[in-house]
């Protein structure tokens, strides 16, 4: 896992991109958004005619 500063030339700010970032993905506050989540969208599907065919 390496980090990686960048700077850009025309702007004085510095952007840090980093493999180093914490996983949420099964915090219990976003697990539970999730499942109301699905739940509301179980009980008020989206109409068809907004969906992609």
């Amino acid at each position: 896992m390496s980090t990686v500063k960048k700077a850009v030339q025309d702007t004085l700010q510095q952007d840090v991109i980093s493999d180093k970032v914490r996983d949420y993905a099964n915090e219990p506050y976003f697990v539970k958004k999730a499942e109301k989540a699905k739940e509301f969208l179980r009980q008020h599907p989206i109409p068809e005619r907004y969906l992609k065919k």
